[in-house]
């Protein structure tokens, strides 16, 4: 993360690299969700999503501070009505991942997730006017073939609830994502703190006994801090120099990876096709990146 102003004195290349280098690494937290999840004994999918929304809310609290120098009262005051959208729809995102993983498995998840930078290039083009080159076109081809490769003879109707909400993460994430470009220009870190407040409140409301145990409630507070809030963090921060379709593109490091722990932690062998599939992906995340290092960064157009 860089300070409020730091950014300013970057170059537009330099800029645009670092915030690719936040928003991969915001993929590689977020690809820990499914083996989080796994290792929870008996919490419901409403107890994850209010505990680690719990974790989530004091993370970007302590970084809103952090970045205002221990002020909190006056950059919440400043919160924009685009930072509440964004927040509201990403906070949804959260119901749709942690329902998904409890009801199909990590590869279905993956496979609809990776239509998120579909929706975010449809809805950049025609909310933020962002045209996508056919280098990005060409990326997400790639990743998408990937995906496919990886689950697609996995498919079946008893995950289809799964699948319904990994579609609803996907679209959520999307408009996330262009919401979070159309905001460049404000301080939007606290999205993340709404979608916390947002998420923790829905699921509060449907939660009639919070007891949990401790090791549930410690692995749904650590992917409250690290899987979303320090992601969170870098994702938003990231996000300003990073076009919409390739946010989503960029996070596909999540798709290759999240098959791979739980496959190293309980022996869920991804298979042949996951490990063709992943290499097809990491291909198209490769042709975005060695065209992002030879492109002449011009406002919205990528």
């Amino acid at each position: 993360m860089t300070q409020p102003n730091s950014a300013a004195t970057l170059s537009p290349d330099n800029a645009y690299r670092n915030g690719a280098i936040m928003v991969i690494v915001c993929g590689l937290l977020w690809s820990t969700a499914g083996i989080g999840v796994r290792y929870v004994d008996a919490a419901s999918g409403w107890h994850i999503v209010f505990f680690r929304s719990i974790g989530l809310v004091l993370t970007m609290l302590m970084v809103i501070a952090w970045r205002n120098k221990g002020s909190l009262v006056a950059p919440l005051k400043r919160t924009s009505r685009l930072s509440i959208l964004a927040g509201l729809f990403m906070g949804a995102s959260f119901f749709g991942n942690i329902f998904a993983l409890l009801h199909t498995s990590v590869a279905n998840v993956t496979f609809l997730l990776s239509a998120s930078p579909f929706i975010a290039a449809l809805l950049g083009w025609i909310i933020l006017g962002e045209r996508v080159k056919k280098r990005t076109w060409a990326a997400i081809a790639l990743t998408s073939v990937g995906v496919s490769v990886m689950v697609g003879n996995e498919l079946s109707g008893d995950g289809l609830v799964g699948m319904g909400f990994a579609l609803m993460m996907a679209i959520c994430y999307a408009t996330f994502s262009v919401i979070m470009r159309r905001g460049k220009d404000n301080d939007m870190l606290p999205a993340a703190l709404v979608a916390g407040l947002f998420s923790m409140t829905v699921a509060a409301l449907s939660i009639d006994d919070f007891s949990i145990s401790w090791n549930d409630l410690t692995i749904c507070l650590a992917l409250g801090f690290f899987q979303m809030g320090l992601a969170m963090a870098l994702f938003i921060t990231g996000s300003k120099h990073v076009p919409a379709a390739e946010l989503t593109l960029l996070t596909m490091l999540e798709v290759i990876l999240s098959p791979v722990w739980v496959w190293l932690a309980f022996n869920e062998h991804p298979g042949y096709w996951t490990l063709v599939g992943g290499s097809i992906i990491m291909l198209g995340v490769m042709v975005q990146a060695i065209g992002a290092r030879r492109r002449h960064p011009q406002p919205q157009v990528f």
